[in-house]
């Protein structure tokens, strides 16, 4: 867990440019294949930076997990701005795709 720490802020980082990526496969068009691996990428970054927000909070760097905090609800907010307000876009570029 300390190694996830480490890289908090790259973590914060990768999640921005995947989901840039993600944000332009899903409205520009692409593959279903291609939409579901950058949404499991997505997640797990989003899972990292919440550890990193338990692991910073337990740790007592309050400053840095509040830090870390605010990221991943704007992170989570984000996720949840392109997959649940078009949900059903969402669903047919993960299942069928745009080919």
């Amino acid at each position: 867990m300390k190694l996830i720490y480490k890289a908090k802020w790259v973590i914060i980082v990768l999640f921005a440019i995947v989901f840039a990526a993600s944000f332009a496969v899903l409205f520009v068009g692409g593959t279903a294949e291609v939409n579901r691996w950058l949404l499991a990428a997505n997640l797990l970054l989003i899972i990292a930076q919440s550890v990193n927000v338990v692991y910073a909070f337990r740790n007592r760097h309050k400053d840095v997990g509040i830090a870390l905090l605010v990221f991943l609800i704007i992170g989570i907010g984000l996720m949840g701005a392109i997959y649940i307000w078009s949900w059903n876009y969402a669903v047919k570029a993960l299942t069928i795709g745009f080919e």
